[in-house]
């Protein structure tokens, strides 16, 4: 299991890493630490990671790499406007995220420290099912699952969907299954180059209204039951 941002939080309790009192607790105390430091913005930018890191400002850091062309950046209002004036004055496609602070970059430092504690007060236990890491790109190992500092620094460090899409499919004959609402991480798996090389299916479960989502989860079920998957959960950047 993958789960971009906030979503490994869902993947590790259902790998078995949080018992799910102890996740909603922890995931709701996450999102009050972060929305209690100053405003920020973050902005999705239709460039490669080589290209963005060689042009990003020092006043702006790198929040996602969500697919090889797609990556979101992250700062404040004011460093993001000036890029964003750069990038559109080049010819370069960008569009400003509705989130209200930079998740994901250095205006979260200050959440890490207290964040740690508060995982370090729960019973973590190793998973029990195979987790890829979205900080790391790697699987996620047993240490690492119950290290209070990896999930600290979980919501400082970039997002490395791309990279773990990566890791998933070093084994061949995937089907990727979107467990979340809407269909944003089957729509970035589509983008990645292995999944358009090795012909690897990438479906959604859960449409954008409740009035489609019983012929898209039906949809989703003919015929692929049997086949092995790796389950998102939850789309990025959509705090609670």
């Amino acid at each position: 299991m993958i789960g971009h941002s906030i979503g490994e939080f869902v993947a590790a309790t259902l790998g078995g890493v949080f018992a799910l009192p102890d996740a909603l607790r922890l995931v709701a105390r996450r999102g009050a630490l972060m929305q209690a430091q100053p405003p920020g913005g973050m902005l999705s930018v239709r460039l490669t990671l080589e290209a963005l890191l060689a042009r990003m400002p020092p006043d702006v850091s790198l929040a996602a790499e969500n697919a090889p062309g797609s990556c979101v950046v992250a700062g404040t209002l004011d460093a993001l406007a000036r890029f964003q004036a750069q990038l559109e004055a080049d010819g370069v496609a960008c569009r400003a995220l509705r989130t209200s602070h930079a998740f994901h970059s250095p205006m979260m430092e200050p959440v890490v420290a207290p964040f740690r504690d508060e995982v370090a007060a729960l019973k973590l236990s190793a998973p029990m099912l195979p987790l890829v890491s979205t900080a790391t790109g790697d699987w996620l190992d047993a240490a690492s699952a119950m290290s209070p500092d990896y999930w600290a620094r979980h919501l400082r460090q970039p997002v490395r969907f791309a990279t773990a899409l990566g890791r998933v499919l070093d084994t061949p004959a995937r089907v990727l299954l979107e467990a979340g609402p809407r269909a944003t991480l089957s729509t970035l798996s589509r983008q990645h180059p292995g999944v358009q090389q090795h012909h690897v299916t990438a479906v959604a479960t859960l449409a954008d209204s409740p009035a489609a989502e019983p012929a898209t989860l039906r949809l989703a079920a003919g015929g692929r039951s049997h086949l092995p998957c790796h389950h998102y959960v939850t789309p990025p950047f959509r705090p609670r």
